[in-house]
């Protein structure tokens, strides 16, 4: 399934984020811009912008975790106890 990300990976940076801005563009020059278009702009530019912020934010020398990583990792298992071979129970 590595296509099938690739492709939304595509789809999302290029066709989308391309597609709002040509939107924005066009109703920066239209005589009455339409406020449902530019909302709609926004929405396809969403994805990429989050994405490449998400992608700036957890990059090396950040102090947030990233999301993909474990916080800490588990705590070693206790060694078991020794007795000192002696049986106090007889």
């Amino acid at each position: 399934m590595r296509w099938l990300s690739i492709a939304w990976e595509l789809i999302r940076d290029a066709g989308l984020t391309g597609f709002g801005v040509w939107v924005i563009w066009k109703q920066v020059y239209a005589p009455v811009p339409n406020p449902a278009l530019l909302v709609v702009a926004l929405g396809c530019i969403t994805p990429a912008a989050r994405h490449a912020i998400t992608t700036i934010l957890s990059g090396p020398g950040s102090s947030s975790p990233s999301p993909h990583q474990p916080a800490e990792p588990p705590p070693p298992p206790l060694p078991p106890s020794h007795s000192g071979g002696t049986d106090e129970g007889a």
